[in-house]
């Protein structure tokens, strides 16, 4: 068997004492752990052999016998980490010791359930009378292998967990089925017990739907109440009279006013959103005066003739 330097591969001379081949591990498992580096194979494979070379130099027994031989006593090869059945003994508790029972000095944060939030769009006829979706979404859980620590035990020491490389926890697809309730505001949330990231007892932690609205709606919301954009001729605007508008209850007739001006705002009570607590809001129509594209012979001429009409009234010219 050809002599692997473990003295090279840990980039420490052979006088380095038990601090500085720690010190060394540490630098180099930061650098190529399979978390820094995802879809490397060659960074997972460095990390194996940095995490080889630790387990022979940080054993006093095993680094004298290969100081002396050039092999590691309790192996006969370098440790095997792929593969799900794998069995420990050995170096047990050296990440442990040294890193305080995680990868890189504390625990990954997967072992224990942790709560999730996700925004959803909602439409304003789903806010207007309550609805149902159904929501797709991802959690981050506990690796099963190794119980969300990232590590597991070998016969030849302690490496990454071969399920999920050292991450600690494995990407989950979960569905869930919830109520829009009428008249909900956004920017609130809704709570889905259990629904969130789950930990090594495979309990999660809650889910948390953060209500948007969805966009290139008719409506525009502000409250309980919605506004749109109401188009109205030009001769309806001067004159006065009756015209549909489209609220999230369907169709209302709006009365316009005489003499009403584009960007004048009318309000239709209790046609805008239910309310929570029951209720309506109010709809505010915002008037957009038209202007017709083509006229016929006749409506030229009368506009003509009303033009001259202003020219002569000294009222309607100011």
């Amino acid at each position: 068997m050809s002599k692997v330097d473990y003295y090279g591969v840990l980039e420490v001379n052979k006088k380095a004492d038990e601090k500085a081949i720690k010190a060394a591990y540490r630098k180099l498992a930061r650098k190529y752990h399979p978390d820094v580096n995802p879809n490397n194979p060659d960074a997972e494979a460095k990390f194996k052999q940095i995490s080889e070379a630790y387990a022979v130099l940080s054993d006093p027994d095993r680094r004298a016998h290969y100081d002396r031989f050039g092999t590691d006593k309790d192996s006969d090869g370098p440790p095997q980490w792929e593969g799900a059945n794998v069995q420990f003994t050995g170096f047990g508790d050296i990440f442990e010791q040294f890193l305080g029972g995680g990868m890189f000095g504390s625990r990954t944060g997967f072992e224990e359930a942790r709560d999730l939030e996700l925004p959803i769009a909602v439409t304003l006829e789903e806010v207007n009378s309550g609805a149902r979706q159904t929501i797709t979404y991802q959690t981050d859980d506990a690796c099963p292998g190794c119980r969300g620590s990232g590590q597991v035990r070998t016969k030849n020491g302690i490496g990454p967990c071969p399920r999920c490389l050292g991450r600690g926890y494995q990407r989950a697809e979960r569905r869930v089925d919830v109520k829009i309730p009428a008249g909900i505001q956004a920017g609130k949330k809704l709570r889905v017990p259990g629904g969130g990231h789950r930990g090594a007892n495979g309990r999660g932690g809650d889910l948390y739907l953060i209500i948007g609205d969805a966009a290139g709606q008719a409506f525009r919301r502000n409250g309980d109440n919605v506004e749109t954009d109401l188009e109205v001729s030009f001769t309806t605007a001067a004159l006065g009279g009756e015209v549909k508008v489209n609220t999230p209850n369907g169709s209302a007739t709006v009365k316009v006013p005489a003499g009403t001006q584009s960007g004048q705002v009318l309000r239709l009570k209790n046609q805008g959103l239910t309310k929570l607590n029951g209720g309506k809001g109010d709809l505010h129509a915002r008037i957009k005066v038209t202007v017709p594209r083509e006229l016929t012979d006749e409506q030229r001429q009368l506009l003509a003739k009303l033009r001259e009409l202003e020219g002569s009234n000294p009222v309607a010219a100011k």
